[in-house]
């Protein structure tokens, strides 16, 4: 029995110092960068990204400033495809930044990253917790890019919310979204007590900004993502969904969860066995194939050509993971 006490005496002082050591961390680490440090990582590239602010009300008539970078443009009948990321909590646009750096993505597509509300230098620490108005700050940039020969849409985790949005809003503006590991349905995540022990006063005034914004989020998403249910079938864009099945933050039944409630697009799904809510990081290469085999297909569309590339990539990527076509 003293063994025992004592063990679980280690334990909890362990546990103790683990929570500390996480929130002191968390005091210094915010995952963004500022401009000139953004500037800074991608020096000496041939295609350099470039940072931008715009201002837009909010409900209230309130302003809010929302930043993006985005590689540079063509023109004219050569204009590129554009690809959108966007990213989930905690994190910032810097969380996209190993895509920005790839040679293949960026010979062929325009490649935008934005700071979600409340995140990186988007007003950060102004939290939104409503998916709807996120993707409102967030329209200026479908309508910047409107006349793109295809406009793809990639939402991470609490981003694949505000992309689902932003395709339910703009049905004849985008042409493809990727949702990585995503959170659709309400309810359909992990919410830990400690979520709701940190919003009371008492705990609240001693949690990091980012942690803060992240939990705020996590509390109000089954209402947030109720409020958009209706809109399921406005969305006529492609899908891809990429997801961890051993996911136990946003669980895999997002994916069942989309493919019944998307009924005007067609859902291809990859799931991953192997893998949790880590796709970005882990999974970063095979990500980027799948977006080259999209941009591939809809080039070899166009032409009339057939998809050699994409095929030989499809088969490889049978051979490690389930993948599955809707109709």
């Amino acid at each position: 029995m003293k063994r025992f006490l004592l063990v679980l005496r280690w334990s909890l002082l362990a546990i103790l110092v683990l929570a500390l050591g996480t929130l002191l961390a968390a005091w210094f680490i915010d995952f963004r960068q500022t401009d000139q440090e953004l500037a800074d990582e991608f020096k000496g590239q041939r295609v350099r990204p470039t940072v931008h602010h715009y201002r837009i009300k909010d409900g209230n008539n309130q302003p809010r400033t929302i930043r993006f970078m985005e590689t540079p443009a063509l023109s004219g009948d050569s204009a590129l495809p554009v690809v959108l990321f966007v990213h989930g909590a905690p994190s910032s646009l810097s969380f996209f930044n190993e895509f920005f750096k790839d040679t293949a993505l960026l010979n062929r597509a325009q490649l935008v990253a934005v700071d979600r509300p409340g995140y990186g230098y988007s007003d950060f620490g102004r939290v939104e917790t409503s998916v709807v108005r996120q993707a409102q700050f967030l329209q200026p940039l479908i309508n910047r890019y409107k006349n793109a020969p295809y406009l793809m849409v990639v939402g991470s985790s609490y981003g694949g919310s505000v992309s689902a949005r932003l395709a339910m809003n703009n049905p004849e503006e985008v042409n493809h979204v990727v949702f990585v590991s995503s959170a659709l349905g309400p309810g359909l995540e992990r919410t830990y007590p400690i979520s709701h022990w940190v919003d009371t006063p008492l705990l609240r005034w001693g949690i990091p900004t980012l942690l803060r914004l992240a939990n705020d989020e996590k509390l109000a998403h089954r209402k947030a993502l109720e409020a958009i249910l209706p809109d399921w079938p406005k969305i006529r864009a492609k899908i891809t969904m990429l997801h961890g099945q051993r996911d136990d933050l946003v669980y895999p039944t997002n994916v069942s969860f989309a493919q019944q409630h998307l009924i005007n697009a067609r859902v291809k799904q990859f799931l991953l066995p192997e893998n949790r809510h880590d796709i970005v990081f882990n999974k970063r290469e095979y990500m980027t194939d799948i977006l080259l085999d999209i941009l591939t297909q809809r080039a070899n569309k166009d032409v009339g050509k057939p998809n050699q590339m994409a095929i030989k990539r499809e088969k490889s990527a049978k051979g490690l993971y389930s993948s599955v076509l809707i109709h």
